[in-house]
């Protein structure tokens, strides 16, 4: 029999590392807090407790009226200062995705994972998928790196992906009459918009490049969902590996019970036969193991 584990940022908060998104907040509080006014950091006693759903909220008229002084209705206005506009949009759009990712992977890079401590035993011959970007896996439990994907990257090592799962809708070229739906601020309206495309998590172009990966874990009799939170922008992950094991046992872990019936059907929105899946809580003390061979 192969274990399958999946991991998530509970697992490392569980351990005790600092990788919440509040404590990256805290981290980061100048930049993002900058950055307010063009993004919705959700709840205001603990923004950007969502960071990658705050994200996808970004409004470019906001960025777009802050740099737009022209004045078309002008005897004196010339369609060349456009091109200054688009200019200081690219630059300002550039910059406030930078700040924001710099900070990011920096607040990655300094997790010292060497803080935690076991707190469970894996399988000898397991296999992980971690949407986590630290070692804990590697450095605490001494797990082999040739069984372990860091599918969004790993620290020090990189890339760090992450951001929004927001469909991006581009506007036609053409309307429905085959008239341009250009104007003379099209260009520095879609420099305006690049932090949205630029914090879009890619899912679509990972899995492609994964494609050798996922078809390599046909055949797995039981998987174990531990500290993810199955939110919408990875359920395509989910669904890769359960479309590849349709007759397998998943075991998801929670902390609160609360979150059991949706984590269950997030993983029914995969695929994942229900009567396939059970939802336990996680161990309360260390010395207890959530996951043996049966």
């Amino acid at each position: 029999m192969t274990i399958f584990y999946i991991i998530g940022n509970g697992f490392d908060l569980w351990h005790g590392l600092p990788t919440s998104y509040g404590q990256f907040y805290e981290y980061a509080k100048d930049t993002l807090d900058d950055a307010e006014r063009y993004f919705d950091p959700g709840d205001t006693d603990r923004p950007w407790s969502d960071f990658e759903s705050s994200l996808g909220t970004y409004d470019w008229r906001e960025l777009f009226d802050e740099c737009n002084f022209t004045d078309p209705t002008s005897e004196s206005f010339k369609v060349s200062e456009t091109y200054g506009l688009q200019d200081e949009l690219t630059e300002r759009a550039d910059e406030l995705h930078r700040s924001i990712e710099e900070c990011f992977c920096e607040w990655v890079d300094q997790i010292d994972v060497n803080a935690a401590s076991k707190q469970m035993k894996f399988d000898a011959q397991a296999r992980f998928i971690s949407f986590n970007y630290t070692s804990t896996l590697q450095t605490v439990y001494e797990i082999d790196e040739s069984r372990i994907l860091h599918i969004h990257g790993r620290s020090n090592r990189g890339e760090v992906i992450f951001g929004h799962g927001v469909e991006v809708i581009e506007e036609p070229e053409l309307d429905e009459n085959g008239d341009s739906n250009r104007s003379m601020f099209t260009d520095s309206e879609n420099a305006a918009k690049y932090p949205l495309h630029a914090f879009q998590k890619q899912t679509g172009a990972i899995i492609q490049n994964q494609r050798a990966y996922f078809d390599s874990l046909c055949g797995l009799t039981r998987i174990a969902v531990l500290g993810h939170s199955l939110a919408d922008v990875d359920l395509p992950y989910f669904k890769e590996v359960a479309n590849r094991n349709t007759d397998c046992e998943w075991i998801v872990y929670y902390y609160n019970e609360s979150q059991k019936p949706s984590m269950v059907q997030q993983l029914v929105k995969c695929g994942v036969d229900a009567t396939m899946i059970s939802a336990r809580p996680y161990p309360n003390d260390a010395t207890k193991v959530p996951i043996t061979k049966p």
